[in-house]
């Protein structure tokens, strides 16, 4: 296999505060696990934190980090955290991009850092990606371009590969080939009691499909094995105009999302925000063909609407799509993800919009405040794929029809700011959802929330179905009896809530 050997970062946790450190859990780990456990002033410990996307991450302080370079540490790493007489609470973090406090770090815990774990190996034939799980997409990208290859993966360069494939995962690529878990041929994972395992279509099948969407509730993934593919470059970049070109923009989309013979390799994201400098809107267009096409039918509506404020659409590959894509999202901000779903309904679309312009007045004193709506297709071409590629677990069906993702994404400058812009947030999507749910017939509302977008309130399990639900819970009673990744990983989207977690995690309901 070719391959690249994986980074690896100076941990530099000084000895005299590995003799002052009074957490019994750190001191072990600091003797099981020499040189990968930071504590608090350690070089290793700064740059853990600061490497995180969001600063309400990055302001979280644990006991201290275990930086695993193997999977032999993550297991030596598991099998003290979750030994049976462990109280202690640890996090999993690998790219850390999950923006809402504590999602992947902990305050009076310990946390896992994955990042150095990120090597990435390309098979002899080139259909397989073997990635590291603390791996970026760029690391993945900067390989595969080069060999004129690609797979399903995220659309920012510095998101990391564990978080996003197990929340399912959007592409350049989904319309052609499903979501980004779908294209995961196995999976190396560390579960509760060490126990190094694969997860693929024959070997845990359960635990395989659990994993395609089911996050961080069944152990530690370690390593992604991706389908492969071979992607010469291909036409995309952005295109921005003034606000006032609203109405045509949504009747673009709403006719784009809603053909039933969707084009296989459109990608859109059509987004419009608000700055200090005023409003904007902005499209994201993608077509990754496998003969290049500078002109694609699917897209010339909206490079025909009018008040253009210019472009960046050039012929380039994946690791400059996504960089670029990246660079709209800067590190060292306070940020904000809010999600939803319903069905594709133009007049929906400019309800939507109405909703979210109307926010603006209350934003709008607050210092550095970016705010933006963003909207993406979900026809059942991308729904369709699942099935054929052995399923998951995200609930979705080609029965639901055209959907639209909807995402809210806001960062600004000042803590004092948070509880504005979260509750702003949080009513916002109430009043999209109630008016999905009740004021259209049909009802326009649906229970899915995209994962990789979601705030750490919203119902994301529930989201999937009672059905779905269910077999998580029973998969997470296989292999993790004890509940350790119930109990003591509070991050993520979990399958109980705190009520529920009350009693012994043996239920299949």
């Amino acid at each position: 296999m070719a391959a690249v050997e994986a980074r690896h970062e100076p941990l530099g946790t000084p000895s005299n505060l590995t003799l002052s450190s009074n957490n019994p859990t750190c001191i072990a780990l600091l003797k099981a696990l020499p040189g990968k456990v930071s504590l608090p002033a350690s070089n290793g410990y700064s740059a853990s934190l600061e490497s995180y996307f969001s600063l309400q991450e990055a302001e979280i302080t644990p006991y201290c980090v275990v930086s695993p370079t193997n999977e032999e540490d993550v297991s030596t790493a598991i099998k003290m955290l979750a030994a049976p007489d462990s109280t202690t609470k640890f996090a999993i973090r690998g790219g850390g991009h999950t923006v809402w406090k504590g999602s992947a770090n902990i305050e009076d815990g310990v946390t896992i850092d994955m990042r150095a774990i990120n090597s990435v190996e390309i098979s002899e034939n080139k259909t397989v990606t073997s990635v590291g799980a603390g791996a970026l997409w760029r690391d993945v990208y900067s390989v595969l371009d080069a060999m004129g290859l690609a797979t399903s993966g995220g659309r920012a360069a510095q998101v990391g590969v564990g978080g996003l494939t197990t929340g399912g995962g959007l592409s350049f690529f989904s319309a052609r080939f499903g979501f980004v878990c779908d294209n995961v041929l196995s999976f190396d994972i560390v579960l509760a009691d060490g126990t190094l395992v694969s997860a693929n279509a024959t070997s845990n099948p359960d635990l395989w499909i659990a994993l395609r969407g089911g996050s961080n509730n069944f152990g530690i993934v370690t390593r992604f094995h991706l389908r492969t593919f071979p992607q010469a470059p291909f036409y995309g970049g952005q295109v921005f105009y003034q606000i006032e070109t609203a109405p045509q923009q949504i009747d673009a989309f709403a006719k784009l999302a809603g053909d039933p013979d969707f084009d296989e390799n459109a990608s859109l994201i059509t987004s419009f925000s608000y700055t200090a400098q005023g409003g904007a809107i902005q499209n994201s267009l993608k077509y990754p063909s496998a003969t290049l096409n500078t002109k694609p039918p699917v897209f010339q509506p909206f490079l025909k609407i009018d008040k253009q404020l210019g472009d960046t659409m050039r012929v380039s590959n994946v690791t400059d799509f996504t960089t670029e894509q990246g660079a709209f999202s800067p590190d060292g901000f306070r940020q904000l993800y809010r999600t939803t779903t319903f069905k594709n309904s133009r007049p929906f679309l400019d309800r939507v919009y109405t909703l979210w312009d109307t926010t603006i007045p209350l934003i709008k004193p607050i210092p550095g405040i970016q705010w933006a709506l963003s909207i993406q297709p979900l026809p059942p071409t991308i729904t369709s794929r699942s099935g054929p590629l052995g399923g998951n677990s995200l609930g979705l069906s080609p029965s639901d029809g055209p959907l639209v993702n909807c995402l809210l994404t806001a960062t600004w400058n000042n803590a004092s700011d948070d509880d504005l812009a979260s509750s702003t947030a949080i009513k916002l999507f109430e009043n999209i959802e109630k008016e999905a749910r009740y004021q259209n017939k049909p009802s326009l509302y649906h229970r899915y929330k995209y994962l990789n977008y979601a705030d750490g309130g919203q119902d994301v399990i529930g989201g999937y179905g009672m059905n779905v639900k269910r077999r998580l819970r029973r998969v997470s009673a296989r292999y993790d009896p004890r509940g350790v990744f119930q109990r003591q990983v509070v991050g993520g989207f979990k399958l109980w809530n705190k009520e529920e977690l009350g009693a012994a995690i043996v239920s299949t309901e």
